[in-house]
This record gives C-alpha cells, structure tokens and sequence, in this order.
C-alpha cells in the first residue's frame, strides 16, 4: 500500500507541474504578424470578402469589426477564390446572389466551413479565433438591407501564439485539480514520517 502511495504521490506531482508549466506558456503573449484594416461602405444587397489568410494552430485571426447599418459578418474556411473565382487582391466586391448562390450550393452541402456567422446591426464586435488545423480563412461582409448602405470599420489582425491559450489553460486547469487529489496521501504519508522521526 505504502508503494502505490508513494507512485500516486510522484505522478501527482508530476500533474501539478504539467499544470503549472502549461499556465506559465500560456500566459506568453501572442506576437501580431499583420494587421489590415479599413473602411467599407457596402451598398444594399452586395457582399464584400477579405483576400483569404492561411491560419494553423499556431496562427489565428483577431478581427474588430464596428458596423453602422446592418451587416451579415461571416469568417468562412475557404479561400476567397473558391467564393469569387477569377478574383484576386485585397477586397472582392460582388452582388449578393452570388453569395448567396455560393452559400446554397457549396456551404449546405458543407455546412462545417462556416466558421461565424454574425448579424450585426450598429454594434461594434470583437472576436479571435484560432483553428486546430492547416486552413483557409475569408472574412465577409454581407448588406442584407434593401435600400440602406451600411459602413464597416473593420481591422483583421493575423496573430501568432506558442500554444493556444484557452485550450492550454483548459488542460492545466484539469491536471492541477487532479495532481493534488493524487498527491494529498503521500504528503499526509511523509509528514507523519517526519513527525514520527
């Protein structure tokens, strides 16, 4: 018994320090690779895409988004090309069929390559998002509105982390818990040794 005790007190040693050392990585900050922003004014009934951005699991996108209007805000796992092809450069403006035609055809049959999709009406919007795998990412805009044009300030940050944070912390946040659980009848165990001695 006093073995087993002795193993399980190592091991959630062990645990606690893996928690730790993922909460020290966690906290590095991420590194801003590139930053593009603007405005837009984006006319009723038309779509306006970013040019598409590589991202891995050590590489996401930041994106703050203030929106005067309504706008359908959608990050999409294709390249802008797939959406708009023959298009090239930074931002590819295009009537809102096509989108739309693009989202009945391709996405229902994919529904998983929507990534977000946001309606926002004269709001300001924050969000980060870092994939588990190698892939592409557009931003698009849509004016769902009929006759109201609708201004978008948009900043989209390409950012690089050691290790995604919330996923890393989840895990340090479990081991911890489990490491002191383990550990708590060896450190009972040695001090009544010591106390004993």
């Amino acid at each position: 018994m006093k073995r087993w005790t002795t193993v399980l007190g190592r091991v959630g040693t062990v645990f606690i320090a893996i928690s730790l050392a993922l909460l020290l990585v966690s906290l590095i900050p991420q590194i801003n690779l590139m930053t593009l922003g603007g405005s837009a004014s984006v006319s009723p009934r038309m779509v306006q895409a970013t040019n598409s951005h590589l991202l891995n699991p050590q590489q996401g996108v930041e994106i703050k988004v203030t929106v005067e209007g309504t706008i359908n805000l959608y990050l999409l796992e294709v390249s802008s090309g797939q959406i708009f092809p023959g298009t090239g450069g930074g931002m590819v403006f295009a009537n809102a069929t096509d989108l739309q035609e693009f989202l009945d055809a391709f996405l229902d049959a994919n529904p998983d390559l929507i990534i977000w999709n946001y309606t926002l009406e004269d709001e300001s919007f924050e969000r980060s998002y870092t994939p588990t795998k190698v892939m592409n990412a557009t931003l698009v805009f849509h004016n769902p509105s009929l006759d109201e044009r609708a201004i978008v300030d948009y900043e989209l940050s390409l950012i690089s982390t050691v290790a995604p944070g919330e996923k890393v912390r989840n895990i340090a946040y479990w081991a911890a818990p489990i490491g002191i659980i383990l550990a708590i009848p060896w450190f009972v165990n040695s001090w009544k040794q010591r106390k004993q001695s």
